[in-house]
């Protein structure tokens, strides 16, 4: 197994259990919208929520993913996303976001891609010269360096 490239096993659980943190903000997120604006939107409420939570989720994830380059899912599943040049730009991380939600709009084809790539690569990464790092194996081995 390359080092570089995590398990896609690993990937895909981070993808899944992102529900976990995502939920909780889009119910908070949710009240908030219906307390202050429930009929303010009339016809427009239900596809106005939808882009509001899909905004707030686009917050949440790219300030995750600028600030330490991980999610509260990649965390835990010891993943990082990080460019070409390091930690993901505000721009970046947006890009990445929308790329995502367009791939997954098609199908869900940006997600799949990963099947079919050596390095377990999402479309949207891909395309933004992206990836994911094992970070397990990075603190595994700086640890076994400072032993020595």
């Amino acid at each position: 197994m390359n080092k570089d490239n995590p398990p896609l096993i690993r990937v895909y659980s981070s993808l899944i259990y992102e529900l976990f943190a995502l939920v909780p903000i889009w119910m908070v997120a949710g009240f908030i919208f219906i307390y202050f604006f429930d009929e303010f939107f009339g016809a427009y409420r239900k596809p106005i929520f939808q882009i509001y939570l899909w905004f707030i989720s686009g917050i949440y994830l790219t300030y995750c993913w600028t600030k330490s380059g991980q999610t509260l899912a990649m965390r835990a599943w010891k993943l990082k996303i990080v460019s070409g040049r390091g930690t993901l730009s505000q721009k970046l991380a947006w890009k990445r976001y929308i790329y995502a939600t367009l791939g997954m709009l098609m199908g869900g084809i940006g997600f799949l891609w990963a099947l079919t790539n050596k390095k377990h690569l999402y479309l949207h990464d891909q395309i933004l010269n992206n990836y994911f790092i094992d970070v397990q194996f990075y603190k595994s081995s700086s640890h076994r360096l400072k032993k020595r």
